[in-house]
């Protein structure tokens, strides 16, 4: 029976050659129909491929480097028969940037390489691409600035702020080393009664004051050492040093300092002992007139001066001159204005003749019994009245006195002066008198 229909069939299809084309012809249209219906050509967007980059180390090499980070996945579009496209393991994708190729400093279009297309029937409709900026790698040097946030405690000066090191040095794509104008670092305070001194990690900023941060800028150390000096404040007296001595004769009759106290702070050990601030050396020595000084403070080690006051004071210091006493002898009088026609004498036993003057030093010290010309005045006679005698009178003494010095004390007033005519040259007057 089988034998009776191959043979059938067999002379079917050599008897009709052309229905047997027509036969495969449609047999291809259904089988292609069936396929498509089946498993039919897609399309589909795969999203979040990771992006791995490779050959970082070939863009370091030639002096280069991105500027920013790139997109960490990427979406892809895939295209392929149904059947093969859910074959597709999408946690084995992923989308590989290669910076081996790229040489030169701009924007680059990079094609990714994406791997992980398994079956391999399953392509992409489009090779996706990124978009990189690549700076040379270069370097600066920056200051570096601390800003104090708070305060000290009550009764406490806080010094200005230091650094070390007070620059650092930072590196990295150029477009973002530029931006840099200073590392900055923050330090708080709370009341704080002792000096600070602790490492504290830079910011990198901006002129407008924005941190710039990048995993493409680097600092070549994270830390600087933050000394703030915090030491408690004092009220000290201000004391002129005054050395050697005004010249003979004069003294010192007052100090005057202005101002007379200043402000200070420094280390609490020093502090605690200290009452007075001493100035530098105003030398009097032989100093005869007022001394006006403008000195600097001595600051010990440790010591510093406090906000607004002054590192100089001006010193005055008052020489006065001694008054003193001093007592002469007078041994010899002169006899001044004898009337015409008349001698005069005075007694032997008037002199000697004390006197104590008082006056300056200066005026004082150099005189003598001769310099101080004591004499009798004798034109307080009057020998041309009618009434007049000759013998003797008494009179005063008169001396001559340097202005600003006075008599304290004189032995005697007066003295007696004999008085006699010229024709009476026998007559011994002054024997006369001291027989009186």
């Amino acid at each position: 029976m089988i034998k009776f229909i191959r043979k059938m069939f067999n002379r079917f299809f050599s008897n009709n050659l052309s229905l047997k084309l027509i036969s495969i012809i449609v047999a291809i249209i259904l089988w292609f129909y069936a396929v498509s219906e089946l498993n039919p050509e897609i399309t589909k967007s795969i999203t979040d491929v990771p992006i791995e980059i490779i050959n970082m180390e070939k863009l370091t090499q030639r002096n280069l480097t991105l500027t920013e980070t790139p997109v960490s996945s990427v979406t892809i579009r895939v295209k392929g028969l149904a059947n093969d496209i859910r074959k597709l393991n999408t946690s084995n994708l992923r989308a590989v940037l290669d910076l081996a190729d790229i040489d030169w400093v701009g924007t680059h279009q990079v094609e990714l390489n994406i791997e992980g297309l398994v079956p391999r029937e399953v392509k992409l409709e489009r090779i996706p691409e990124i978009s990189l900026t690549i700076n040379e790698i270069t370097t600066k040097i920056i200051p570096v600035e601390i800003q104090v946030n708070g305060s000290g405690a009550d009764g406490f000066y806080v010094h200005e702020a230091t650094a070390e090191p007070r620059t650092v040095s930072i590196y990295g794509a150029k477009s973002l080393v530029d931006r840099v104008v200073k590392g900055l670092v923050n330090v708080n305070l709370d009341k704080d009664e002792s000096t600070i001194a602790e490492a504290h990690t830079i910011k990198l900023v901006d002129a407008e004051g924005e941190v710039v941060e990048s995993e493409y800028l680097h600092l070549r150390q994270d830390t600087v050492m933050v000394t703030i000096p915090i030491y408690p404040i004092k009220t000290l007296d201000v004391k002129a040093n005054i050395i050697g001595q005004p010249a003979p004769g004069f003294y010192v009759e007052n100090i005057v300092v202005d101002p007379t106290q200043v402000t200070v702070n420094g280390y609490t050990s020093i502090i605690d002992r200290l009452t007075t601030i001493q100035t530098q050396v105003v030398n009097i020595q032989d100093e005869t007139k007022d001394v006006h000084a403008t000195v600097e403070l001595e600051q010990e080690n440790g010591i510093y001066l406090g906000p607004g006051q002054p590192s100089k004071v001006n010193v005055v210091v008052y020489i006065k001159e001694s008054i003193i006493e001093k007592e002469f002898t007078i041994n010899e009088i002169a006899l001044e204005n004898i009337p015409e026609g008349f001698q005069a004498a005075m007694g032997s036993l008037d002199l000697p003749i004390n006197i104590v003057l008082k006056g300056p030093y200066t005026i004082i010290t150099p005189l003598t019994n001769q310099s101080l010309e004591p004499y009798v005045d004798l034109s307080k006679v009057n020998v041309d009245t009618s009434d007049f005698e000759p013998g003797i009178y008494e009179l005063p003494i008169m001396f001559r006195i340097p202005d600003k010095v006075d008599i304290i004390r004189v032995s005697r007033d007066n003295v007696e002066i004999n008085i006699w005519p010229d024709n009476d040259s026998d007559e011994n007057p002054q024997m006369d008198i001291g027989e009186g």
